[in-house]
């Protein structure tokens, strides 16, 4: 009789159990789904256009107006600024779209890429100036990772709240539940029943871990595609070095433009790869977190019987984060490729119109060119000059100096002499101004070696031997070497000396 009433509570039990997972409120990625829908339409894209460093004027207007309309309204009013001053005609103009909000839907950003489309478009089919296509694309690229950071600190707010709720699950303590009958049919039931709840929680986290696998086996083969692409970009890259470096003005105009293209391929494609990654990221944290949280109220019953749960999603999470480390690396190569590649054709540009140009703008040119190389050099003598004559460092015991680079300097010094000749009668030399500085000191350079040095050198021997810290024989080296007119080697050895008085 009384086993027979264990029986029917242990019935009642699992019938509380299973009333209980009848009810469950409407899932919180529903009620999100249902948000994104609303919101979706509440972006709406605006072309703008401006003069950089002239911000006198600010074109802005919404579809149906186009990229072309705002650009035209700033170039109109930049002819009738600038006049016949052709530098200022031809200066870029900035022409970009107006980003979604931080938290914009999927949609959202699609607009937004497709109207960005739209300016790159307009510029290329257009051929405007390669500065107006780089300054856009530039632009384009800062908002991309913009918001690409904002993807980062929404995952660290998801990774904050799953150690949040962690800690929180350590802390709460599950009802102790009142003794019935004997204790031996009671456990087992109840062990049962609680392995059957933790199978049905993890059931259902799998599952949702497992509408996640399609974006997770789509991601893997957009980035198989996108990593096989690389020897093709090196090659592109190389390509472009080489038609910048042999191209005329002409070819060096299509070359820039090539160039900008090809930045904004990498950067798109890497951008879009990497955001991609960055949201999926985020989702499977949050499949962890609410896993995490499904498992607080059998907190209890999972340390009494030592069961791990562990992570369920964290080699789908290290694998995402490679994707993203390698996308932003090779974005970032290629981006620095392409501003040395642009730098060295627009070097290339002046140097070609400074050799179409008239006698007397070659002869402004050389005019400038000799006067910086000049200054150049009359300032690196001021800084050898002034260094030449500072005090040397001394040693810490006898206070006395040490002499080996100061003949090395003294020594370099007067390796100008030769070059710093006065130039022929009728020429000019860019080194002149400062051989001047030089030579006034060439002749003291020559006293210092000839007559100080010595004079130093047998001095500080003296002290030293009369300070006694200091073998003989290295003494008697440094007088002999410099009786020998071995000053170089004789100041090494006196600084040995020197550095033995120190205790070194």
């Amino acid at each position: 009789m009384k086993s027979l009433t264990y029986l029917r509570w242990f019935k009642a039990a699992l019938v509380a159990v299973l009333g209980l997972g009848c009810s469950q409120e409407p899932r919180l990625e529903e009620q999100q789904v249902n948000s994104q829908k609303q919101r979706a339409t509440d972006y709406f894209p605006v072309f703008c256009a401006i003069r950089p460093r002239i911000f006198d004027r600010l074109v802005c207007d919404r579809p149906p107006q186009t990229p072309q309309w705002v650009y035209d309204q700033i170039a109109s009013d930049q002819i009738n600024q600038c006049g016949t001053d052709l530098t200022c005609r031809y200066q870029p103009i900035q022409l970009w779209v107006t980003s979604p909000e931080a938290h914009g839907s999927p949609a959202e950003v699609a607009t937004w890429l497709a109207a960005q489309d739209q300016v790159i478009d307009f510029l290329k089919t257009t051929q405007k100036s390669a500065e107006t296509l780089h300054l856009s694309l530039s632009l384009h690229s800062a908002e991309h990772k913009v918001r690409l950071d904002q993807q980062n600190q929404l995952i660290a707010e998801v990774t904050e709240r799953l150690s949040t709720i962690t800690k929180n699950v350590e802390t709460q303590v599950k009802t102790q539940a009142s003794a019935y009958g004997d204790p031996v049919v009671l456990e087992a039931a109840e062990v049962k029943a609680g392995m059957t709840r933790l199978d049905q929680v993890v059931a259902e986290a799998r599952a949702s871990i497992e509408a996640l696998s399609p974006q997770v086996v789509s991601l893997v083969g957009r980035f198989e595609a996108y990593r096989n692409t690389e020897a093709a970009s090196v090659t592109a890259l190389q390509a472009l070095a080489a038609q910048g470096s042999m191209a005329d003005l002409q070819g060096l105009a299509a070359a820039l433009l090539a160039a900008a293209d090809l930045s904004h391929q990498e950067s798109r494609a890497a951008s879009t790869l990497a955001m991609d990654a960055r949201r999926l990221r985020s989702q499977l944290a949050r499949a962890q977190e609410d896993y995490a949280a499904s498992l607080v109220p059998h907190r209890e019953f999972i340390q009494q019987r030592g069961l791990i749960m562990g992570d369920l999603v964290v080699g789908e999470r290290k694998m995402v984060e490679g994707i993203e480390g390698y996308c932003e690396a090779r974005k970032r190569k290629t981006l620095t490729t392409v501003e040395r590649l642009v730098e060295g054709m627009k070097q290339r540009r002046e140097a070609l119109i400074a050799l179409e140009a008239d006698q007397a703008t070659r002869q402004a040119l050389a005019d400038e060119a000799f006067l910086t190389a000049s200054q150049r050099f009359l300032s690196d003598v001021t800084t050898r000059s002034t260094q030449l004559w500072q005090v040397a460092p001394k040693s810490t015991v006898l206070k006395l100096s040490f002499l080996s680079e100061k003949f090395d300097q003294m020594e370099s010094y007067l390796q100008f002499e030769p070059a710093c000749a006065p130039p022929a009668a009728g020429t000019r030399s860019w080194r002149e101004a400062g051989c001047i500085a030089m030579r006034r000191d060439f002749s003291r350079v020559r006293s210092w070696r000839t007559s100080t040095l010595p004079g130093t050198l047998r001095l500080n021997v003296a002290m030293m031997r009369q300070a006694g810290s200091v073998p003989a024989a290295m003494l008697a080296e440094v007088e002999t070497l410099t009786t020998a007119g071995q000053f170089k080697a004789a100041a090494t050895v006196h600084d040995a000396a020197l550095r033995v008085s120190d205790g070194m």
